[in-house]
């Protein structure tokens, strides 16, 4: 990990990043490398997927067929990590050799940003293309000022996790400079998907063993050969659990920007400090506690009628079970929808797509429109949860009811 860590925040040539990655691959020893590449659908971005083709994939990835090698790929609006991306992925490179051992899986998220360079002067956001000056990245500025699609509304809600006002930050001249705003947002956007990343990897087993390292960068598309740095980098062992980060942290106003003999350089206070990734799902629950730390449901009848069927639930059937769980969720969404939904997500009934939904929830900063919606989506999938799990999830739901 060495020459990873010595690139976090240090522009350099966008070949360099990625023989830093195959070097780093090679090191592991493991018995197959898989690897995602997260890029924008923006075709500036060309050079970025071809030097990691090159310099990582063709060396290290196995043949897909007739000699050739690929990653598993998504480009997108604003280079939004895709919910589930990285397990169809893994499923892909499980080959036979990784039972006994152990995989490498790779996933590299590239944020970008346009640059002009003026009498010396970079200007970040606009490059030339095809003749023209235009904006880039188009999705995040477009997101920034506050424009309306499902890809942008992703991309801000990344932004909002945790409640930190991200894009008041960004958007304020006395927090983020207006000359490097748009290099800002890129590395803030690198940092939030590659988090969805490594949050996505926490919550499944994968097939086989696996060490999966998820490596935010950021893209500098130029009239020249495109540059690139490392925002950070995170990696989590299967066989033991749990998740580290070193790198930049995701507080734009924390970022140190200058250069260092004409490159980039950007620091902030902690960027090279191994710290432990968090757990999310229990954070939820942790920040619900604190702001409830005592939550009762309200009598009812049917309710009543659910709690006399709970205490013989272990002698129900699956079918039974399943069914007694999914009048209880009815039930509780009519009186007390946020908690359900949190406590479902704590769970793990509901999918670690709703990640950035159910922290607002936990926070008070949305309604039950959405809480309702995630006990729909629970309800409608129960017929694929083991019978074991639903009892458990009744009597977490009873445990509230006096």
């Amino acid at each position: 990990m060495g020459r990873i860590q010595e690139l976090i925040g240090r522009e350099c040539d966008a070949d360099g990043v990625n023989r830093a990655l195959r070097d780093f691959a090679r090191g592991q020893r493991a018995a197959a490398v898989g690897a995602v590449h997260v890029t924008c659908s923006d075709e500036c971005e060309r050079e970025a997927v071809e030097s990691f083709q090159h310099w990582f994939a063709d060396a290290v990835l196995p043949e897909l067929k007739f000699w050739s090698k690929s990653p598993f790929r998504t480009a997108n609006l604003g280079g939004r990590y895709e919910w589930g991306a990285i397990r169809v992925a893994e499923n892909h490179y499980a080959l036979p050799q990784t039972q006994g051992s152990f995989k490498l899986m790779v996933v590299k998220v590239n944020s970008h940003v346009g640059v002009l360079d003026e009498e010396g002067q970079r200007l970040f956001g606009r490059m030339d293309r095809y003749a023209t000056a235009s904006t880039c990245c188009g999705a995040l500025h477009a997101m920034m000022a506050g424009r309306r699609l499902p890809a942008l509304d992703e991309l801000a809600a990344a932004f909002h996790f945790d409640d930190v006002p991200r894009l008041e930050m960004l958007r304020s001249a006395d927090v983020v400079s207006p000359d490097v705003r748009s290099l800002v947002v890129a590395v803030v956007n690198a940092r939030l998907q590659a988090r969805s990343a490594v949050v996505d990897i926490q919550d499944y087993s994968p097939k086989t063993p696996t060490v999966s390292v998820v490596v935010p960068t950021v893209t500098l598309n130029r009239k020249q050969r495109d540059t690139e740095f490392i925002v950070g980098m995170y990696w989590t062992d299967s066989r033991k659990g749990g998740a580290d980060y070193v790198g930049l942290g995701d507080d734009p106003s924390r970022y140190h920007i200058r250069t260092d003999h004409g490159y980039l350089l950007i620091e902030d206070a902690e960027c090279k400090e191994p710290r432990e990734a968090r757990n999310h799902r229990q954070d939820v629950v942790q920040q619900w506690r604190a702001r409830h730390p005592k939550f009762e449901l309200a009598r009812n009848a049917r309710l009543d009628e659910i709690a006399e069927k709970s205490k013989n639930a272990s002698h129900a059937s699956a079918e039974i079970t399943r069914e007694t769980l999914k009048t209880l969720l009815w039930l509780v969404a009519d009186v007390s929808p946020i908690p359900l939904a949190i406590l479902l997500f704590a769970k793990g009934l509901a999918g670690v797509h709703h990640l950035y939904r159910v922290h607002r929830l936990a926070r008070g900063a949305d309604g039950g429109r959405h809480a309702r919606d995630i006990i729909g989506e629970v309800s409608d999938q129960l017929t694929h949860v083991p019978a074991d799990r639903a009892r458990d999830t009744i009597d977490a739901v009873m445990a509230h009811y006096g």
